[in-house]
């Protein structure tokens, strides 16, 4: 265990539409959460789930791009830069997939709750 904590770490990175790396870094904030520990998980949960591949809308990904990087452990950006290569994907691509599902799961559950407390206020 104490080999994982020191080993060395490196950037993953890819460009993502600014509003919804804007989306990203505002839900982090607020969940008190660093980028990179999320998009670090984010990126496990791919690789152990078998690296599913949902529709890709390429078409966002070019809208007004910034980059949007996580500092990981090297043998984590090598496991997922080898399946996206096998999988016929950019990084980019994936890395887009996983913020864009993250922040769509943040925001319906912001919802519920703010649903959940209007609700309760009116008993």
């Amino acid at each position: 265990m104490l080999k994982e904590t020191s080993e060395e770490t490196v950037v993953v990175k890819g460009a993502i539409p600014k509003t919804l790396k804007l989306k990203f870094k505002v839900i982090c904030v607020q969940k008190e959460l660093e980028m990179s520990e999320v998009l670090d998980n984010l990126i496990r949960q791919w690789i152990q789930a078998d690296a599913p591949l949902a529709e890709l809308s390429l078409d966002s990904l070019n809208e007004d791009p910034e980059d949007v990087k996580a500092y990981v452990p090297k043998s984590l950006k090598r496991q997922f830069k080898l399946l996206c290569t096998q999988k016929q994907v950019s990084i980019r691509s994936i890395l887009y997939l996983l913020i864009k599902q993250w922040v769509e799961m943040g925001e319906a559950l912001q919802f519920s709750h703010s649903r959940g407390r209007k609700d309760n206020s009116q008993v």
